[in-house]
């Protein structure tokens, strides 16, 4: 088997991604997908925007300035090791073909239109050249299909299994990621994930760091799709890391709009409209109209997320201006959706009506079914407030089944909220409280992701070291970073005017010696904390032990305490990862928190095990706080975070008896702990 060149079969120009955007999101572009994917369209996201940017003119035509994924980290310069070949004259042909057939110069309508243009570029791969050979496979594999997924992901299987006989495992691997984009147009996702984690795999085995970036750039998309906003980022930075190794600055430059996609949808508006604003000078600058048109869109669903309509109206009415002017027909049903999304919420009723039939006419022409959902409740909420209720039940009722059908809890959430809002329009108090209720329990669970998100993503960041985002905790940090710095040195210039400022000196010694004293009781509350959970670690439950064991001495209260740890948890790191591990730590310790009382302390002794100290609790009221938390874990689903995830806990119980010593307190809850371990596990026992 052949392995072949990173640098040369990127050979820096491809670099295009099929753009599928759920109203305000697209997935990653990937080295060798294409853009002539445009006409491709997506079931599985209802309501899905589609728009497209070719990203070729990143490898013509270098931009200064765009160092890659977070601002200054890095400098295009400082990449060294792989330099560009000088190119033959038929590796030239080749790529010019294939640029032209990236960047939309050639007209693709039809499914002969692209199999003429596979024909032509097969004709063209040069002898002897397996990078060029594998790229055309890819294109093969994608372009085979256009119009029928179904179709497409046979012929991709057929395709690997060819490549199989033949031991070509890297060809295996970029056939992989082919196989995946029909698998999620289909509506496969968990299986289009397993075959993206194949191609990874196959990457690493053959050490070919761009199948791996391309892999991680996939299943970002998807994992962000999926509202899986903290993995995708991972994925991203993972990838941007790769693709710089190799010195593909090009496809490293390309994640700044992906990256700044996540950040959107984190919430840190800021840092998003920094990267979109990016993306936007490199688009106008390359004269790209796909790529102005989804920076546009972005830009707008950023405007309508800070409630500002008109803003956002303007946004798409640029997508739809340059849409028009470059004759890209393809855009024009997701900017007429966004368009009319826009103008409901400016209360602007009948243009949203007047642009949702634009849409439609549009969508019949190019033969696509996939906005249904959205437009649906867009329709629905136009009627309403128009004063046309039972149409907009219609509509309401069928945006529901879509979006049931595909678990899109964000868009399900605005639905709810519209259609309550009908409801009450119409006096229906019944239906519109039922309304509201869903919308409430999906807003919450909404926010409550989205808040364990940006706590990961951050931790992720600070801890890789690899980032400085502004927002406002780190910024907070950064503050007092730089303001103990300053400290320090003011304390030194103060140091030198000691014998002349004399007693005004000491005042602001004294002031700076109170500022250390507060910033070190604040770093000692971090010394008292477990780094994952932000439970009491092990030093700190122990000193709460302590104090309560001489609280009760003292008042004859009872005092019980809770050992219990993750049944086979070894398992779960082993099957499904360290990082799945952690989430499932990091999710009971916030479950445990919520089950205890708030006078009850809780905290992790290491690994899986966790301790929890309950005050004026004796023997039986402890275990029945043992039993409730122990069931409740063994109820909690963890489907989605992996599939056929779940976890139980072992739970030991014991009560502390008077004068006893902390050592022999422990010993007994740990027995205790061990004989529910010996007896089956996902169960109580107690030891008196």
């Amino acid at each position: 088997m052949k392995k072949a060149s990173a640098m040369a079969r990127r050979y820096g120009n491809v670099r295009v991604a099929v753009s599928i955007v759920d109203s305000e999101r697209k997935p990653m572009p990937q080295t060798r997908r294409p853009i002539t994917l445009k006409y491709l369209i997506s079931p599985l996201f209802v309501g899905a925007l589609i728009y497209w940017l070719s990203l070729s003119a990143y490898a013509m035509n270098s931009v200064p300035g765009i160092k890659g994924t977070f601002d200054d980290q890095h400098d295009n310069e400082s990449v060294v090791g792989v330099q560009p070949k000088e190119l033959t004259a038929e590796q030239k042909v080749f790529d010019e073909l294939l640029y032209k057939i990236d960047s939309g110069q050639i007209e693709l309508v039809t499914q002969q239109d692209f199999d003429k243009q596979l024909e032509k570029l097969e004709q063209l791969i040069p002898d002897g050249d397996e990078d060029r050979r594998l790229t055309y496979v890819y294109y093969q594999c994608l372009l085979s299909s256009i119009y029928d997924p179904q179709r497409g992901t046979q012929i991709a299987n057929d395709m690997i299994s060819s490549a199989k006989g033949r031991d070509e495992r890297l060809e295996e691997g970029i056939l992989y990621l082919c196989l995946a984009n029909y698998e999620d147009r289909t509506g496969n996702t968990p299986e289009a994930l397993l075959n993206i984690e194949k191609a990874i795999d196959i990457g690493k085995e053959v050490n070919d760091k761009i199948l791996m970036a391309d892999g991680y750039v996939s299943r970002c998309g998807i994992r962000s799709l999926l509202g899986e906003n903290d993995f995708a980022l991972k994925d991203c930075i993972q990838a941007e890391e790769l693709y710089r190794e190799e010195g593909v600055l090009e496809a490293s430059d390309g994640l700044i709009f992906d990256i700044g996609i996540i950040f959107r949808r984190l919430g840190f508006l800021e840092r998003a409209e920094k990267y979109f604003n990016r993306s936007e000078e490199v688009a106008k600058k390359d004269n790209l109209g796909f790529g102005l048109i989804r920076v546009y869109l972005q830009q707008g669903f950023m405007e309508e997320q800070r409630n500002n309509p008109g803003k956002a109206i303007e946004k798409y009415l640029a997508a739809l201006k340059v849409a028009e002017g470059k004759g890209i027909i393809t855009e024009m049903v997701p900017i007429r959706i966004a368009l009319a999304g826009g103008y409901n919420l400016d209360g602007q009723y009948g243009k949203a009506m007047q642009e949702l039939k634009l849409a439609e006419e549009a969508r019949q022409k190019m033969g696509n079914s996939g906005y249904d959902g959205m437009a649906s409740m867009y329709y629905g909420v136009a009627f309403s407030n128009l004063e046309q209720p039972e149409q907009a039940e219609e509509f309401f009722v069928n945006a529901e089944q879509l979006m049931l059908a595909n678990n899109n809890k964000r868009y399900l959430a605005l639905l709810y909220e519209g259609w309550a809002k009908s409801y009450e329009r119409v006096g229906n108090s019944a239906k519109a409280l039922e309304k509201y209720e869903k919308y409430m329990a999906l807003q919450k669970e909404l926010d409550r992701q989205r808040s364990d998100q940006q706590t990961q993503v951050l931790r992720f960041e600070y801890d890789s070291e690899k980032t400085e985002i502004e927002n406002e905790r780190l910024q907070q940090e950064q503050k007092l970073k730089d303001e103990q710095l300053e400290s320090l040195q003011a304390a030194r210039k103060w140091q030198i005017l000691a014998i002349i400022l004399g007693s005004v000196l000491t005042v602001v010694l004294i002031w700076f010696s109170l500022r250390q004293v507060a910033n070190s009781r604040k770093f000692r509350l971090l010394a008292h904390t477990d780094s994952l959970t932000g439970l009491a670690n092990r030093r700190q439950i122990e000193r709460a032990l302590k104090r309560e064991m001489e609280s009760s001495n003292q008042s004859g209260k009872p005092l019980s305490i809770l050992m219990y740890d993750i049944d086979h948890f070894k398992v779960v790191n082993d099957i499904h990862g360290h990082s799945v591990g952690d989430v499932v730590l990091t999710n009971l310790s916030n479950f445990s928190k919520e089950l205890l009382r708030d006078n009850d302390v809780l905290g992790r002794t290491g690994g899986e095990e966790f301790l929890a100290v309950l005050p004026n609790a004796n023997l039986d009221q402890a275990i029945q706080v043992a039993k409730r938390l122990q069931q409740e874990v063994d109820l909690k689903q963890y489907t989605e975070i992996e599939s056929e995830l779940n976890a139980t806990i072992s739970v030991g119980v014991t009560e502390y008896k008077q004068g006893e010593h902390m050592d022999e307190f422990l010993r007994r809850v740990d027995e205790a702990l061990y004989q529910a371990k010996e007896n089956g596990r996902n169960r109580v026992e107690y030891v008196i």
